[in-house]
């Protein structure tokens, strides 16, 4: 019985304090620069020659002499780049959510949402979503993006849906390629439109940002990882948006993709499907041990003095750790009720939240339990992880992967890594259209 397959159900999480340079680094208070700099500008405007004389006539040196910082240094670019990140942010959790709730109906509901994602392919309409989603940052906030780099997105998102309906159509033996390199191509399209600091396609690494350990299926990202396509998808999502037909708020993500640049995770296959909601109750079957998620209902309450959202944690016979619950909820009033963890805190301070928190292809809340806090998942950030996992058992260790889908080995292995694909297979294309187009669809009976 191959170790390597044995290895898919490990649960391990080892944190490590390491950084490659983040992007995003306080060294001085960016807008302050800013300002000091402006000011010492239109101060040499009206100095003669004697006195920029000094100076060398060199506005630069004359910045130096004001004690302006470098903008263009190492230095200036993490102030910058954590700028702008916090003023999208900002804007984020303070104005009106643009995207709008799409229901689209169970019968034929895969086949709709590829037709959703195609028809997000067109030039002008990427260039509208761009100033959509992003609200802040941008080379020219007014133009947003032109259309040779719409166009270069037009073709992400064509690749990637054509690999991910080649998946769909293809045998299982080759299905994690396929998925892998359909959500990678997308996963392009989302850091254009959404990650404050990126704007064009041509300046982003070459890397997947990541790191596949073969012996022991498991993946390395964040700190010293090489920066690229998993650690820029990671920081688009400066917010974590938790959206529904009666709960609309941003959840603050700064702390997540800070402390993302400054520690290097080892986790394993396992630990990854244990936060799925889709297949909880075969990893439980599988494992014999709890998946980290939890349902969780949203609801508002009032007292007399404002009016509060209140999350109501587990079902009633499986919770999650104390703990988790407190550091996810910071400043929150937690208590208990028919075994359940119930949440409360103003509508004002949702922003404050540091939780994990997912949402289904039929729009149902999921809380999970955090084994990599204080970084806080994405989920399709998660999805990335897992496919790149498969993808590379696929690729590098084929007798393997062939004797899992023909059940050859533990049977339970085989079928936690059918459940999977297959809910990545439905979960795909809504996980892709509430991160690069105007709606946050979700799949109904109710039509």
């Amino acid at each position: 019985m191959p170790t390597v397959i044995e290895a898919i159900l490990d649960d391990v999480v080892e944190t490590k304090t390491a950084s490659n340079g983040p992007p995003f680094a306080a060294t001085f208070d960016y807008a302050t620069e800013i300002v000091k700099r402006d000011a010492a500008a239109a101060k040499w405007k009206t100095m003669d020659e004697a006195a920029r004389s000094p100076h060398k006539d060199k506005l630069e040196n004359f910045f130096v002499h004001e004690g302006v910082a470098d903008l263009k240094s190492h230095e200036g670019l993490q102030a910058k780049s954590l700028h702008l990140l916090r003023s999208e942010i900002s804007q984020q959790v303070s104005t009106s959510n643009p995207l709008k709730l799409l229901v689209v109906e169970e019968l034929h509901f895969s086949s709709a949402l590829v037709e959703l994602l195609e028809n997000v392919e067109n030039t002008e309409h990427i260039r509208d979503l761009y100033r959509l989603r992003k609200r802040t940052s941008g080379k020219d906030k007014k133009s947003g993006i032109g259309s040779e780099e719409a166009t270069r997105l037009k073709n992400c998102m064509r690749q990637g849906r054509e690999l991910y309906t080649s998946g769909l159509a293809g045998s299982l033996m080759v299905k994690p390629l396929n998925f892998f390199y359909a959500l990678t191509a997308y996963s392009y399209v989302v850091v254009i439109l959404n990650n404050p600091i990126r704007y064009s396609l041509e300046n982003l690494p070459g890397s997947h940002g990541i790191n596949y350990l073969p012996n022991d299926i498991k993946t390395q990202f964040g700190g010293d990882m090489p920066q690229g396509t998993f650690s820029d998808l990671f920081a688009a999502f400066p917010t974590t948006q938790v959206f529904g037909r009666q709960v609309d708020f941003f959840q603050d993500n700064e702390a997540s993709i800070l402390a993302f640049f400054n520690n290097r995770y080892t986790a394993s296959c396992g630990t990854l499907l244990s936060m799925i909601p889709e297949i909880r109750e075969y990893y439980t079957l599988v494992t014999g041990r709890p998946s980290r998620t939890y349902p969780l209902e949203i609801s508002t309450t009032k007292d007399p003095r404002n009016v509060k959202w209140e999350l109501q944690v587990g079902d009633g016979e499986a919770r999650p750790a104390a703990d988790d619950v407190a550091q996810s909820f910071p400043g929150a009033d937690v208590s208990e009720r028919h075994g359940k963890f119930v949440v409360t805190f103003p509508i004002a301070d949702a922003h404050k939240c540091r939780a994990t928190i997912y949402t289904d292809i039929r729009g149902r809340f999921w809380y999970i339990e955090n084994p990599f806090f204080p970084v806080v998942m994405p989920e399709t950030c998660l999805h990335f992880l897992l496919t790149n996992i498969f993808s590379n058992i696929m690729r590098y260790s084929p007798d393997h992967w062939g004797d899992v889908l023909l059940n050859e080995v533990r049977s339970d292995i085989s079928l936690i890594t059918r459940k999977y694909l297959s809910a990545f297979e439905n979960k795909f294309p809504v996980l892709l259209l509430r991160s690069i187009s105007k709606f946050f669809p979700y799949v109904s009976a109710e039509g």
